[in-house]
């Protein structure tokens, strides 16, 4: 069988409730009631194997009806009000009325002329601005018929209406459907008016502010219902822009579901085009994800024979034919052979059972019909016994693929057998997660199609892979950060360094470049053992120990729901499994379990202070230009458990996310719920509670006080000693040291380890690196002979970019984004002329957005020339476009083209410098930008050049008028950004003198 023959011919030999499933989809997800109606109505005869009674029995009850034609509850049903008895006469009477009323084998007739009539109206505005500029859609009632006709609108100016209104009703009068009277909305344009007497039809106008008298606007109900459910029904990745170009399938499908007024016995796709023919057109799910072919002649040597795509409908001017997006171009293709890939409902299998189950079934339905008149008494038994053979060997059959191994050997596959066909298993597989990616699919035999006997599977759209980080993830690291993120601090991208440092280590697939939480690590052969072990050892640690594994810090205490307090009921959190690789940790596969902060009702205050990645970098500074100074670094083990809590919390844990070992350990069964959760109390503070960085940072605090350690007042996470000179950098549990004697060195470790004399145990467990190698995500090589430290983040950019699925480009990019073209002869230079591409879908935002926040950790960290782009690109993501794509994608491809950027310190005096620049309404709305470069280097009138500390590179929110005034504010923002880091560099023991400020504009400079 060919690729083509297989697309064709999967509903031939099915299993039935798969058909079901997939036949509602393609339907548009019409509710049960509506579609066994047009069923049984003899709508749907020519799609094979669907019948009323497969509905009944196999009717998918999908989230897509629900969204789509939910309705309010009618009121008055099951009342409660007290029924009034009524006379007895009364009721007397109304019995005899009801039996006179009775109908005795009566005839009635309804005769309908026909109308001739059409209804027309506009909806609202479509949330997403279609391919084009359409926001709207004119529907379009045909009476006689009851079709529903629709076209989209770009707007409800007058001329648009006219031509929106032509196209439709040039559509009917090619089927030979010609109305004679419209009836208008009270609000329709004059002009609009004259176009239909133009056409020869006569019309009306429904009263002012009564629409029911509109039977359009209950076919608007009608199809936005419908269009919802399909809407809902595409690939998450769809893009949604795309929406014009479902309507034509959108409106056949609807109409499919509608009986003809004047022909009640035919739909109102029939009345107007005819019958559908299923085999001849063959229907889909709409934006379902797809793979379409690409021929010899289409594609290069060795080159892929599918492209990614999504459905958007199938083909009226061709032969088992479909319309398809393409992923890569976002161009319409039309295919004759494709390969479905929807998020829940699978194209039929068939195997070796359903094969005999359909040909026993034939079988017999065949001696049981009208030919067994035809049959003598011979070949009836005959007959009969070989229906025998056909239903015992299904049977053995059906057994053995029940009895089967639960995993197929061939790839990695969800936990269900093949051949199951039961709606418990197949919904099973189609929502477990462990799933093969495209290259399993591909099959040795490149000519044919997948083995039909493989089960289908619900595979990740090629977006998410695109997409790198997820939302889940940020969302998980975002727990881990301390101080809380405000909004403010949100909008001017301004993220503690420990929050980026685990944003930049979430655990990636090495092959896709997807990231994966523990749920997905764990239904994954290639990562299951590993994240099992480091879950085990996690809850071990936070709980009473793991034996022979991890020593436990009781900060849990699993114990029955009925020993919380009854006040604190409402209290009870959830987790988030976080998983994160971390190279420079002895054990780098970290599993974190954190606390769902938003539930957790902590009266106190919850800010702590943290180091940012500026302080790092002037106390790097301070480590090269202090003769014998070095660096270190101390990692303190379980700094959050360690902090007691006065008022204990709680949160709920899910039985299924336990290793069997420790679920064995904790007897943790026995005091499970009806859920299969059990409650732990929280003792000690655990990641994720918003109190626990306050209260262990206070805890740390306080023991670093007793032995003369102190924090800056003004300096977040800079820690001195009174008499010592020692100092450091301290990111929640990250110590980052700069020491003269390492005997200071040993002085705080002994603090940290000191005996608690409570415990009886160290207070901190630490680890050290005595070298100082790496530190909060950076690499450092030391040059202390020269002075002279480099410090680089390797592989980073590499791991973006396959996170991305972003390739280096043929031709090397030297630009991070694009520039505005001078014009040379001309008197003025203008700014970018405004933006008019259409904007991007929800989809492509995130994208955009992930790039910017995953590459500005890497430029504020090593690589100040990716600053100014990612700036810009922040400045649009609210509301992207096409050319904020286009910029993107430059951005990507210099990231790409550049080696992997180094930034060297020397040693200096350490006195503070800044170069400062600013260009003059260079970015749009007549907004100027700031440049600045802060440096340490010599106290002399010309201070030579060093690596960079901070690089500012914002847009100046004031209009300037003149460039001297955008000079000027330049130099105001990065005097501000100065007076910091000179009260920073003072603290460290570096005086500082008047700060030098270089700038290009002698107005500027005079003022």
């Amino acid at each position: 069988m060919n690729t083509n023959e297989y697309a064709n011919s999967v509903y031939e030999l099915p299993n039935l409730e798969q058909v079901v499933a997939w036949y509602h989809a393609a339907a548009g997800y019409p509710t049960k009631a509506t579609w066994l109606a047009a069923i049984d109505a003899g709508f749907y005869a020519t799609w094979p194997l669907l019948t009323a009674k497969a509905v009944r029995k196999h009717f998918p009850e999908s989230d897509e009806v629900t969204k789509g034609h939910l309705r309010r509850v009618k009121s008055g049903v099951r009342s409660t009000k007290a029924q009034i008895q009524e006379h007895p006469e009364i009721q007397e009477a109304e019995k005899i009325l009801a039996q006179l009323r009775k109908k005795h084998n009566d005839v009635y007739i309804q005769v309908r002329e026909a109308t001739e009539m059409a209804y027309t109206d506009q909806t609202g505005r479509f949330p997403v601005v279609g391919t084009g500029g359409y926001k709207y859609i004119m529907v379009l009632v045909e009476l006689d018929g009851n079709y529903i006709a629709m076209e989209p609108t770009k707007s409800k100016e007058t001329d648009e209406l006219i031509r929106v209104y032509t196209i439709i009703m040039d559509r009917l009068r090619q089927q030979g459907i010609q109305p004679k009277h419209q009836i208008l909305d009270n609000e329709a344009p004059e002009d609009y008016i004259k176009a239909i007497e133009e056409r020869g039809l006569t019309w009306e106008k429904v009263p002012p502010h009564n629409h029911r008298r509109n039977i359009a606007e209950k076919g608007i109900q009608t199809a936005k219902g419908h269009i919802i459910a399909n809407i809902t029904g595409c690939d998450e990745h769809f893009p949604m822009r795309e929406w014009p170009k479902l309507l034509p399938q959108i409106e056949l499908t609807l109409n499919m579901l509608r009986a003809s007024n004047v022909r009640p016995t035919v739909s109102a796709h029939m009345y107007v085009h005819g019958v559908h023919d299923y085999n001849k057109m063959p229907l889909a799910p709409l934006g379902c994800a797809t793979q379409c072919f690409v021929g010899p002649n289409q594609r290069r040597s060795f080159g892929a024979h599918s492209m990614d795509s999504w459905y958007i409908g199938t083909s009226s001017e061709h032969y088992r034919c479909h319309k398809v997006i393409v992923k890569e171009t976002r161009a319409e293709r039309t295919t004759d052979t494709i390969v479905f890939r929807h998020k829940r409902v699978t194209n039929p299998a068939v195997s070796a059972a359903n094969t005999v189950v359909a040909a026993a079934s034939q079988l017999t339905d065949a001696i049981q019909g009208n030919m067994k008149n035809e049959l003598q008494h011979a070949n009836i038994n005959e007959l009969e016994r070989l229906a025998d053979i056909f239903q015992a060997a299904a049977k053995k059959i059906s057994e053995e693929a029940a009895q089967g191994p639960r995993v197929n050997n061939a790839a990695p596959t969800p936990r269900v057998a093949a051949t199951s066909s039961s709606r418990d298993n197949s919904q099973q597989a189609a929502n477990d997660p462990r799933v093969p990616t495209l290259s399993q699919w591909m099959n040795d035999n490149d000519d044919g199609p997948p083995p039909l006997q493989q089960p289908r599977y619900l595979t990740r759209s090629q977006k998410r892979l695109q997409g790198s980080i997820s939302a889940d993830a940020l969302m998980s690291m975002l727990e881990l950060s301390r101080p809380k993120l405000d909004a403010k601090k949100l909008a001017a991208r301004k993220f503690p360094l420990e929050f980026l440092c685990e944003f930049a280590n979430a655990v990636m697939d090495e092959d896709t470049g997807e990231m994966l939480e523990y749920r997905h690590l764990i239904k994954r052969p290639k990562y299951r053992d590993t994240w099992s072990k480091a879950f085990g050892k996690e809850i071990g640690r936070l709980a009473q120990g793991q034996k022979g594994v991890v020593e436990g810090t009781n900060a849990l205490f699993f114990i029955p729901r009925s020993e919380v307090p009854p006040e604190r009921g409402r209290d009870i959190t959830y987790t988030r499994i976080c998983a994160n690789y971390r190279p420079e940790k002895s054990d780098p596969n970290r599993i974190r379990i954190t606390l769902g902060g938003n539930l957790v009702n902590y009266p106190g205050d919850v800010g702590t202070r943290t180091a940012d990645m500026l302080t790092v970098k002037l106390l790097i500074n301070s480590v090269i230009s202090t003769p014998g100074s070095k660096f270190m670094s101390l990692d303190i083990s379980n700094f959050y458990l360690m902090a007691p809590m006065t008022r204990y919390e709680y949160v709920r844990m899910n039985l299924d996310d336990f290793p069997d070992e420790i679920i064995e350990e904790y007897k943790l069964k026995d005091i499970a719920d009806k859920n299969n959760c059990v409650i732990a109390e929280c003792r000690r503070c655990v990641y994720g509670l918003p109190q626990a960085g306050i209260l262990a940072n206070k805890y740390l605090e306080k023991r670093l006080n007793e032995h003369g350690y102190y924090q800056s007042n003004y300096t977040n996470g800079l820690w001195l000693h009174k008499t010592r000179k020692i100092s450091f950098a301290l990111a929640v549990d990250d110590f980052g040291i700069k020491y003269e004697d390492y005997n200071d060195v040993i002085h705080l470790k002994n603090a940290l380890t000191a005996i608690n004399p409570e415990t009886g145990l160290p207070m901190f467990e630490i680890t050290e690196d005595t070298k100082g190698e790496r530190f909060l995500g950076l690499f450092m090589d030391w040059d202390y002979e020269q002075r002279k430290v480099h410090v680089s983040i390797p592989g980073y950019v590499g791991a973006a970019l396959i996170r991305f699925q972003h390739p280096k480009p043929t031709k090397p990019q030297n630009q991070p984004y694009p520039h505005n073209p001078k014009k040379y002869g001309e008197k003025a230079q203008y700014v970018e002329p405004e933006d008019t591409s259409l904007p991007l879908n929800k989809d492509d935002k995130k994208f955009i957005q992930e790039v910017t926040g995953t590459f500005l950790f890497y430029a504020r960290a090593v690589d100040p020339t990716m600053l100014t782009a990612l700036s810009s690109l922040a400045s649009e993501q609210a509301n992207p476009t096409e050319r904020t794509m286009e910029k993107c994608k430059q951005f990507l491809d210099y990231a790409a083209s550049q080696e992997e950027a180094v930034i060297t310190y020397r040693k200096s005096d350490m006195v503070l410098a800044i170069h400062s620049d600013a260009s003059y309404l260079s970015e749009p709305q007549a907004r100027s930008r700031v440049g600045g470069h802060h440096f340490c280097s010599e106290d002399v009138p010309d201070p030579a050049d060093n690596g960079a500390l901070h690089t500012e590179y914002g847009i100046i929110k004031a209009v300037m008028s003149s460039a001297a005034e955008a000079e000027l504010g330049g130099l105001f923002i990065n005097a501000k950004k100065a007076v910091p880091i000179r009260r920073t560099l003072e603290e460290l023991g570096h005086k500082q003198p008047p700060t030098p400020i270089q700038t290009d504009n002698s107005t500027a400079c005079g003022v």
